[in-house]
C-alpha cells in the first residue's frame, strides 16, 4: 500500500506530544520514558522520505551507519526532515505500517532511527519485532468475535506458548537475570502487556509465584506459577525455566491443564517455536526433578 502525501497534508503533521517525549527520553533513558514513547507511536503517522522508481511507486529511504547497518529512517514532522539530500517523494506511514517493512527478512535492516538529524532515536529490530507480533495478534483477535473469557483464554495461550518463551530463547541470560531479580512482576509486566489495554488485563503480581533456584554451576531452575482463575484445558498451570549460564543455553517447560480432571500435560516449546510433547507430567513433587532430567539431556524426551 503507498502512503503518498502532498505537502498541505505532510505540514498538518506535527506530534508535538511525540517530540517532547522523544526528547526527554533521549535526555534520560529510562524504560518509563521509553514506554511513554512507544504509547505516543503507536496510533501515529510518520514522514518518510522516498525515491520513485519504476511506475512511479515510491520506495522509502534507508539510512547506512558507518559499519554498514541499515535503518528506515522516519521524521515526526515536515520540520525534521533535512533539505538537502532532498528525496522525491514524502510518505505518510503509521507506525506500524513502518514496523511491517523494518520486519521483512528480505531488506535486513537493522531497526528505525526517528529523526537522525536530530534526536537520533533507534528503535532496533528486536523491539520492532515484538511490537509487530503484539499488533499482529490484535488484528487477529479484532477479525475474531470472541467473548469475554475466550479473549482472556486466546491472549493467556499466546503469551504462555509464543511470547514468553520467544523472548527467553531470543533475549537468553538478560531474560533470565530480570526474571530472577524481578520474579513475579516481571512475569506480571510480560502478560500484562499482551493484553494491549490495562482495563483488559484481569491478574496482578500476586496472582503469579516465582521460585528460582540455582541447582548446580551450570543449571539455574525457575518455577512461574500462573495464575489459577479461569484455567481451562490447553493453558498452563505453571511454566518452568531452566539456564545454564555456561552454555548459554535456555529451556522452557510447560504444565498444561487437560479435559481430564487431575491429569496435566508436560511440554517443551523449543527455540524454533515448536511445542514437543513429552507426555503426562508427573505428580507434583516430582516435577522439579523430571524437569531437571530433561535440562540434562540437553534435548526433548519424546515418550510414547
Amino acid at each position: 500500500m503507498c502512503y503518498m502525501m502532498d505537502d498541505k497534508i505532510t505540514m498538518e503533521i506535527t506530534n508535538d506530544k511525540l517530540e517532547e517525549a522523544i526528547g526527554a527520553y533521549v535526555r534520560e533513558r529510562t524504560q518509563e520514558k521509553l514506554v511513554a514513547v512507544l504509547n505516543l507511536l503507536r496510533p501515529t503517522k510518520l514522514l518518510v522520505p522516498a525515491m520513485l522508481k519504476e511506475q512511479n511507486q515510491p520506495t522509502p529511504c534507508l539510512l547506512k551507519s558507518n559499519n554498514g547497518d541499515q535503518f528506515l529512517a522516519v521524521y515526526t514532522s515536515k520540520a525534521q526532515i533535512p533539505e538537502e539530500p532532498k528525496s522525491q517523494a514524502i510518505l505518510s506511514m503509521p507506525f506500524q505500517a513502518c514496523n511491517g517493512i523494518i520486519v521483512k527478512p528480505e531488506l535486513q535492516l537493522t531497526g528505525m532511527v526517528i529523526n537522525p538529524f536530530s534526536d537520533n532515536l533507534i528503535l532496533k529490530r528486536e523491539l520492532i519485532e515484538k511490537l509487530h507480533e503484539a499488533d499482529m495478534n490484535a488484528a487477529q483477535m479484532k477479525q475474531i468475535k470472541m467473548t469475554p473469557e475466550q479473549f482472556q483464554a486466546f491472549v493467556k495461550k499466546q503469551t504462555e506458548f509464543y511470547v514468553f518463551p520467544k523472548r527467553l530463547h531470543t533475549e537468553g541470560e538478560s531474560f533470565v537475570q530480570s526474571l530472577c531479580e524481578e520474579k513475579e512482576a516481571f512475569v506480571n509486566r510480560i502478560f500484562a502487556e499482551a493484553y494491549k489495554e490495562e482495563k483488559l488485563y484481569p491478574y496482578t503480581e500476586e496472582d503469579y509465584s516465582v521460585m528460582a533456584l540455582e541447582i548446580a554451576e551450570d543449571l539455574t531452575l525457575i518455577r512461574v506459577d500462573l495464575p489459577e482463575r479461569e484455567l481451562a484445558a490447553g493453558l498452563c498451570s505453571r511454566v518452568y525455566v531452566t539456564f545454564d549460564p555456561i552454555a548459554k543455553k535456555a529451556g522452557y517447560y510447560t504444565i498444561e491443564l487437560t479435559k481430564e480432571r487431575n491429569v496435566h500435560q508436560l511440554a517443551e516449546v523449543l527455540p524454533d517455536g515448536k511445542r514437543v510433547e513429552l507426555g503426562e507430567a508427573p505428580v507434583e513433587g516430582a516435577e522439579l526433578q523430571k524437569i531437571i532430567d530433561l535440562a540434562r539431556m540437553g534435548k526433548a524426551e519424546v515418550t510414547s
